[in-house]
């Protein structure tokens, strides 16, 4: 039936689509076009009754957010809260895990949000931004750790404990490396790499393990977390931003979860 319907439709426009051959069926260079055509004309098809069901409920109903680990560690226990405060009718839907797949799943369209650090990804037309916060790093040890009392770290004695962190680019990596005294990516000593905060910061509590963790961490938990003292500089951990998917209207409620996330 389908091979039917692609061949009428290839007669009806007197283009053909597909090649077919022994060894199978691949679009034509015109297949391809109508293809992308058909794609954007199914997005805009999918906006308008999105945009009618807004309109017709005021934004009440779900919303549907995706966090990479840092904002889910960070930034989203406090906007979650503000949130149920502002729209207790609204069901919120959290996705979690790492931002790239986050982000297919955005144009996807099964998020209406996703929150990461856009540096992790490739340029896209496809995809608008909002800034939301800045996350600096700082380096933390289990409470009582052999480094808690030096007034320095040097590059030797982070690579005699190692160091957990979460996936980065080596673009990302790179001026946290230079801020640690390391001459490159290749010589940082990564020991763990781990995108669940919540997790790494747990081995941290339980090793020696130095964890690059954002700088709040230590106060969350100072009876089994403390801050050691970051060699260099001042380094930004996270770059968070909204993403969404360009235009696309945003719902009152994921405009709200912005302005309260700013």
């Amino acid at each position: 039936a389908f091979s039917r319907s692609i061949q009428s439709l290839e007669s009806r426009i007197g283009l053909r689509l597909f090649d077919r051959s022994s060894r199978g069926v691949e679009l034509t260079s015109a297949g391809l076009t109508v293809l992308q055509r058909a794609r954007s004309l199914v997005f805009d098809s999918d906006c308008l009754v999105r945009d009618v069901e807004l309109l017709r409920h005021g934004g009440a109903g779900e919303l549907v957010i995706g966090a990479a680990p840092v904002p889910a560690a960070t930034l989203l226990p406090d906007l979650l809260t503000r949130l149920r405060h502002e729209r207790p009718q609204l069901v919120v839907r959290l996705r979690l895990g790492a931002f790239v797949q986050l982000v297919e799943q955005l144009e996807a369209q099964a998020l209406d949000l996703c929150i990461g650090d856009p540096r992790l990804l490739a340029p896209s037309d496809h995809l608008a931004m909002a800034p939301l916060q800045k996350i600096f790093g700082s380096l933390c040890g289990r409470h009582g750790h052999p480094l808690a009392r030096a007034s320095m770290l040097e590059p030797e004695a982070l690579r005699r404990y190692g160091i957990g962190a979460i996936s980065m680019t080596r673009q990302l990596l790179k001026p946290i490396a230079a801020s640690l005294g390391f001459a490159s990516v290749r010589s940082f000593p990564l020991a763990l790499e781990c995108d669940d905060l919540g997790l790494l910061t747990q081995v941290v509590m339980n090793t020696d393990l130095i964890g690059l963790l954002p700088e709040n961490a230590a106060l969350r938990d100072p009876k089994r977390l403390q801050q050691l003292p970051w060699p260099g500089s001042r380094v930004q951990f996270a770059d968070m931003h909204a993403l969404w998917l360009a235009g696309r209207t945003l719902s009152p409620a994921a405009q709200l979860a912005i302005d309260l996330a700013q």
